[in-house]
């Protein structure tokens, strides 16, 4: 009898389980190893018991000036706040990691999932809390980006300040040198010259491809990319008298209106 109550407990638990990260699009549930929550520190980043810094691989949200919060990002503290909803100190958590194990700065990186086995990746970017965003490797940026664009198309979350909406070429100004942003333009020509292809949005802003590197970008440049509208993200750089963006990943160029 007991031992067929804890059959029955057993198939009860794995039963929840798989029902509770079948919603998982991206990546399976998978636990390189568990460990316990001490505090969030924002929207992308962690504090465990141990004392290591978790910063999620993938996605980047809001940030919180903690010294002086007045400065903080728009949406910085709602972002902070979902995760807060899902997550609580003492939690147990799984990590996935990447190729790389540390960022720069020493943080470990990994995709989490909750105690409820849900991908915390995914929910930032289904609800508008953190943009798709490739620092290290990230095999499942492709899926990722998806969930960006199908939250920004319907103006979810950050999406619906024009803070994080994507910049027509024309509104591009001096307050925009050297930040990171999105920049939305229609594909008007190519051009190569020198080490890049440059891919030529509404004839006066350039987006430099490593012609090195040009066989990383071949599923966007396969198609009729001229006169599509495309959304480009990097650092935006003024030199010979033209904006300009250096794309050295995939992720950074998508289709406005993928098919």
């Amino acid at each position: 009898m007991i031992i067929c109550l804890l059959l029955l407990g057993s198939l009860l638990s794995l039963g929840l389980a798989q029902a509770s990260t079948s919603g998982n699009l991206c990546i399976p549930y998978t636990a390189s190893e568990k460990v316990t929550l001490a505090y969030i520190n924002d929207g992308d980043t962690l504090t465990l018991k141990d004392g290591r810094l978790i910063r999620l691989i993938g996605v980047n949200a809001p940030e919180i000036d903690h010294q002086y919060p007045s400065l903080s990002q728009r949406y910085s503290l709602e972002a902070r706040a979902f995760v807060a909803s899902k997550l609580k100190a003492g939690d147990e958590l799984a990590l996935m990691f990447g190729p790389t194990k540390l960022d720069p700065y020493g943080r470990t990186l990994a995709y989490v999932f909750t105690p409820d086995g849900l991908l915390l990746q995914q929910e930032l970017l289904q609800q508008g809390f953190a943009m798709a965003r490739v620092y290290q490797e990230h095999p499942f940026w492709e899926c990722f980006a998806k969930l960006e664009q199908q939250a920004r198309t319907q103006s979810t979350g950050l999406w619906g300040f024009d803070d994080y909406a994507p910049k027509a070429v024309s509104a591009i100004g001096q307050q925009d040198l050297n930040q990171y942003r999105l920049v939305r333009g229609v594909v008007t020509d190519f051009e190569r010259k020198g080490q890049y292809l440059w891919l030529i949005l509404d004839n006066n802003f350039y987006v430099g491809i490593p012609q090195a590197g040009s066989g990383n970008f071949s599923n966007l440049l396969a198609l009729n990319s001229l006169k599509r509208a495309v959304i480009v993200r990097g650092k935006l750089y003024f030199s010979y008298k033209k904006w300009q963006i250096i794309a050295t990943h995939p992720s950074q160029i998508s289709l406005e209106n993928p098919p």
